[in-house]
């Protein structure tokens, strides 16, 4: 006869639960109203592990938003009615009400409860990771899995739900008083444009900030200087910068960011002209790049959710403690997830990459600065005034932009010379305003300029003069 083998269930693992903590935060609820009101929205039944107890809490909730009371009477019946209850749940819930005097403890059932069903969450993303592991493919396409994964995880621990207005108000006068003791300090990242910065106070922490222009107008090179303007300052905070450059290789930025840095001209280092002091200032700043916290991808075809994980991983990359700028150039040459419907319009699927910017900005807490193309519409209107209409497959891009900026010339008839107009045309927490710049194209270089008084847009003020010349002679006529 076979020996039976004895199985050791000692080695036998449980997924995380605390049964006794469930049981008492039921208590607490079926003896006190107000736990079920702070309960109930924050906590969703899979929380509990236990089947009975789940049964129990979906019909606490159910109860709840009817606006019907919650005890074991109610309870029972509703779980009657829906065919959830057996022989013994009323009597169970009667002892389930007597475990405890009082509710004064139930956020610290709440709490182990919580924190076995997070752990629960982890577990079965890991391995869910592990079996896609053995039968991926696409080793690129399982890392994005796994990290949205994991992130999807740790996101639900930062869950807000209603909370009293004086909790934003203190948060208010707390930032009033700050602003109070440190007057003229700008609040975000400081873009080194000194009326800018006064009008926006910076590119602030979980804004999207499209900027868009038409082609060669200069969006990228304006983007760029906001770096320049970073590394020139001298008492500039150690910051963790990421550049994502869809269109141009990562050498032709850095030799944006050189030239504008050292006053070499654009043509001499194309024609290997550079020697002398320029040869060593050009050192120089090569020397300084090593000490910022600057990353470039430079790839063609990059995702949104690539942009995201990389983004994720940066500060353990850069050994800092958050992402402080993102700069992509530019959405539309950007790929669409795979998760993405391929049957959509290309105006959909650029909405949709939008809205992950945004939530991108969101989650990391950090300023996201979108370059953008406008649409070609611009150049067969007399008025030449940039529109939020004119984004290029815009779709909800304005929608979830916290502030949009267009670049144009002031003056379409004099390209080499004519001054660059930054307008903003949306800003969710502040003035819309244009902003004139001169264009130093030999070193790719924005300065503001002294004369911001009487901006317009020339093309527009000729055609005025046109139709006012062709009404005169009408009236003549």
């Amino acid at each position: 006869m076979a020996e039976t083998k004895k199985i050791d269930l000692s080695k036998a693992r449980a997924f995380p639960n605390n049964f006794e903590a469930e049981r008492f935060l039921l208590c607490c609820m079926l003896i006190d109203g107000n736990v079920v009101e702070n309960v109930v929205p924050t906590m969703n039944a899979v929380a509990f592990y236990n089947r009975k107890h789940r049964a129990i809490f979906q019909a606490i909730v159910k109860l709840n938003s009817n606006a019907s009371a919650v005890d074991i009477v109610t309870v029972n019946d509703l779980m009657e009615k829906n065919s959830t209850a057996d022989e013994g749940t009323l009597g169970y819930l009667l002892e389930l009400s007597e475990l405890l005097p009082s509710s004064a403890n139930y956020r610290q059932y709440f709490d182990i409860i919580y924190r076995d069903n997070t752990l629960r969450d982890l577990i079965t993303a890991c391995n869910t990771i592990i079996e896609d592991c053995y039968h991926s493919t696409d080793e690129k396409e399982s890392v994005h899995k796994a990290e949205e994964l994991i992130y999807n995880v740790g996101a639900k621990l930062d869950k807000r739900g209603l909370t009293h207005i004086t909790n934003a108000s203190l948060e208010l006068m707390d930032k009033i008083n700050e602003l109070a003791k440190n007057k003229g300090k700008i609040r975000g990242f400081s873009t080194g444009f000194p009326i800018y910065d006064a009008v926006t106070n910076g590119l602030q922490k979980g804004d999207l900030d499209i900027l868009a222009a038409r082609p060669s107008v200069g969006k990228t090179a304006f983007a760029l200087n906001v770096l320049v303007n970073y590394i020139r300052r001298s008492d500039k905070e150690d910051k963790t910068i990421a550049v994502f450059s869809l269109e141009m290789p990562a050498v032709q930025l850095v030799q944006r960011l050189v030239c504008n840095l050292t006053n070499v001209s654009m043509n001499d280092v194309n024609k290997g002209a550079v020697v002398g002091t320029a040869q060593k200032n050009i050192w120089k700043i090569n020397k300084e790049f090593g000490s910022t916290k600057i990353y470039i991808n430079d790839s063609s075809q990059i995702s949104p959710s690539e942009v995201f994980s990389q983004c994720r991983r940066l500060p353990s990359q850069a050994s800092s403690k958050c992402v402080d700028l993102i700069i992509i150039d530019y959405l539309q040459l950007m790929f669409s997830d795979k998760s993405m419907n391929a049957q959509e319009s290309r105006q959909a699927q650029v909405a949709q990459m939008s809205r992950m910017m945004k939530i991108m900005a969101r989650e990391l807490d950090c300023p996201v600065v979108l370059l953008s193309q406008m649409s070609r519409g611009i150049a067969n209107r007399d008025d030449p005034r940039p529109k939020l209409s004119d984004l290029r497959e815009s779709g909800a891009i304005e929608q979830d932009a916290d502030m949009v900026m267009f670049l144009s010339r002031e003056d379409d008839n004099d390209i080499a010379n004519s001054p660059i107009i930054l307008t903003i045309a949306k800003h969710r927490n502040g003035e819309l305003k244009d902003i004139r710049y001169s264009w130093r194209g030999e070193y790719m270089r924005f300065i503001e300029s002294d004369d911001q008084k009487g901006i317009e847009f020339v093309k527009k003020r000729k055609e005025q003069k046109r139709d006012n010349d062709g009404s005169e002679a009408n009236q003549n006529e």
